[in-house]
């Protein structure tokens, strides 16, 4: 196991953006069973491109690329999360605001009611 330290010593190793990649490499080729071979082809691609940056010795350029990768996972993250947020709140509704497109909470089950949105203070209607 010490050969393996040392030929690792000076890389980058494995970091968010490499185990992603490995992931989406073996859903690619283990589900394509050689009847999409584009996408097999693809994920073996995938494959050999996380190989390299585990391998690679420019550290600095892998982690601004991991950087990059984890503010658009972050934006994706927080995106699905306030979707998923927003389907199982049964206690409001959301809306909206038609000015500054601010998104507004409102209580169900109040009938036509006036919504004031506390950002640009536009008043719409609106059924809950």
């Amino acid at each position: 196991m010490n050969w393996f330290r040392r030929f690792m010593m000076g890389r980058y190793g494995v970091d968010q953006l490499s185990f992603a990649m490995l992931l989406l490499s073996m859903a690619l080729m283990m589900f394509t069973r050689g009847r999409l071979w584009p996408l097999a082809i693809l994920g073996a691609a995938l494959l050999g491109l996380a190989y390299f940056r585990m391998l690679s010795r420019n550290i600095s350029a892998r982690a601004q690329e991991n950087g990059r990768f984890l503010r658009g996972w972050y934006r994706v993250k927080t995106a699905w999360n306030g979707f998923v947020d927003r389907a199982t709140d049964k206690n409001h509704r959301y809306y909206r605001c038609p000015g500054c497109r601010q998104r507004l909470r409102v209580p169900r089950g109040r009938g036509r009611i006036v919504i004031t949105c506390p950002k640009c203070r536009r008043e719409f209607e609106k059924k809950t």
